[in-house]
Formats: C-alpha cells, structure tokens, sequence
C-alpha cells in the first residue's frame, strides 16, 4: 500500500519516517479488523453460501411404494420394523407399511386381486365411513376415537387405506401414482 504525506501530499517511501519535501512526521497506517481477515471472511461466506445452497435442494420429502403404489411423505418419518404381506387364496394379496416421525404416525395398505381384479370403488365403500374427497381420491373417511383416522379409496384394482394417528397427518401425505 503506497503513503502519501498528510500534509503535502507528497509520495512517501515505505521507510521514511518523515517527510523528504516538508519533514512532517509520516503515519503508518492501521490494518482494520475487515482488512486484516478480508480473504477469510470470503471463504467463510461462501461456504456459508454453498451450504445453505446444499440445504436448500435437499430433498424434504420421500417417495414410499406400497404394493407397486406410490406415495409421498415427509423425509423425517422413518420406517416402522413391521410390514405385512398376506395373500388369501393366493388370489386377494394386501401389503401395508408404517412410518413414524415421533410425532405421527401413518400407515398405508394396499389390497389388491390380480387379473380383472376387484371394483375397488365398491369395496371402499363396503369398508365405511363418511363419503368424501382426501388425497386427490373420492373414498371413505373414518375416525376411530380421538387421535386416528383412515381414509379408504379405490385406484384402478387396488383398495389404498391411509391411517393416520392424528388427522393433520394427512396433510403429510400424497398419493403419486400407481407403477
């Protein structure tokens, strides 16, 4: 960094105490905190910025399947140990996993009869409950007591019934599409 005197302005060299032209004592000049640590202070903010960046396209949700069913839901609910597979008769099959994020929990089974298969419309409403619109599906809501529901719809030849602890739990979860 070049001095210059402060009082005539004349080009000083980094030695000099005083001034050649005018003999005004030259000031040093102070490093400020900013200047100091500027090329630390970069890196810090930008990775700073690379890690929001990286928080920012994390995913937040995850894609489940249940019996070849698609479903969305929250990336902090974790898989339930259990899952059921049964098959009657070796014709009707039904699959159903839980997740759990300490706060909900919902569980989701699909049922199903290969070939022709089954009116699931018919088969939902033989199940029970209100007639109403959930998820993006016409079906059956039913509230068990004060802390779970389920709701019961058919897509193509499958029944799909979602359970959920708390009924705000629906909100955690969407129905994609069938493989």
């Amino acid at each position: 960094m070049e001095k210059y005197c402060r009082n005539c302005g004349e080009k000083l060299k980094q030695k000099d105490t005083f001034c050649p032209n005018c003999g005004v004592k030259a000031i040093t000049p102070q490093y400020g905190f900013l200047t100091r640590y500027k090329k630390s202070l970069i890196i810090l903010i930008i990775i700073g910025i690379i890690a929001g960046a990286v928080f920012l396209l994390m995913p937040h949700t995850q894609i489940v399947e249940v019996d070849n069913v698609k479903f969305e839901i929250p990336a902090d609910y974790v898989s339930q140990p259990s899952r059921t597979d049964i098959s009657y008769d070796g014709n009707v099959k039904s699959s159903a996993m839980g997740w759990s994020n300490g706060k909900n929990y919902i569980e989701i089974g699909v049922t199903r009869t290969p070939g022709n298969g089954i009116n699931s419309q018919k088969v939902a409403a033989k199940v029970g409950g209100s007639p109403t619109t959930l998820l993006g599906h016409s079906g059956y809501y039913q509230k068990y007591d004060d802390e779970s529901y389920s709701f019961v719809f058919g897509m193509k030849d499958k029944v799909c019934m979602v359970y959920v602890s708390n009924h705000d739990a629906f909100n955690d979860v969407k129905v994609i599409e069938e493989n």
